[in-house]
């Protein structure tokens, strides 16, 4: 499920990130599915992330990118802080500590919200920027759900490279 998704603001290109963002919590279902709860928690290769931890940092990364996509719609130019959603927002948390089955429904309907709010989007609002402590930049809540997507994917694409690999 290798896909690119072009920088450009396009309908277009919203469909594909928007269809990607719908996939991926299928796509993990179907994955753990295919694994014990045991196996759910044991690293997928040495030094590696289970599969349990690589879904609690989708979620920590999730909840970080939809943050920013909710303050730029709600306010002028937010500035966002600069917290890390590994190293600072998945400690406080600690989703890797729940069950994956737990996990999965949290993310699910996590990305029902998310959905929900992406879809009634006009092509203004998908502009609207970002700002983020400590860069010069600005990013459009465009910008980062389609980073959002691409993230996934790749972490996607990882998850069924090892599975497959484990298995064969």
């Amino acid at each position: 499920m290798k896909k690119a998704i072009s920088t450009d603001l396009t309908n277009t290109n919203i469909a594909k990130v928007m269809d990607v963002l719908a996939e991926i919590p299928t796509q993990l279902e179907g994955l753990s599915t295919t694994l014990s709860e045991e196996q759910l928690r044991q690293p997928l290769g040495e030094g590696e992330r289970s599969f349990t931890e690589d879904l609690a940092h989708l979620i920590n990364s999730e909840a970080r990118t939809s943050e920013a996509i909710y303050l730029a719609l709600l306010l002028e130019e937010p500035l966002l802080s600069n917290v890390h959603s590994e190293r600072q927002w998945g400690k406080l948390l600690r989703y890797d500590l729940l069950s994956c089955s737990d996990l999965l429904i949290y993310f699910k309907l996590r990305r029902l919200v998310l959905l929900r709010v992406l879809a009634s989007l006009s092509e203004e609002e998908w502009a609207r920027p970002i700002r983020e402590e400590g860069k010069k930049r600005k990013e459009s809540v465009y910008w980062r759900a389609r980073s959002l997507a691409m993230h996934e994917l790749d972490h996607l694409n990882d998850l069924q490279n090892k599975l497959k690999h484990r298995a064969g």
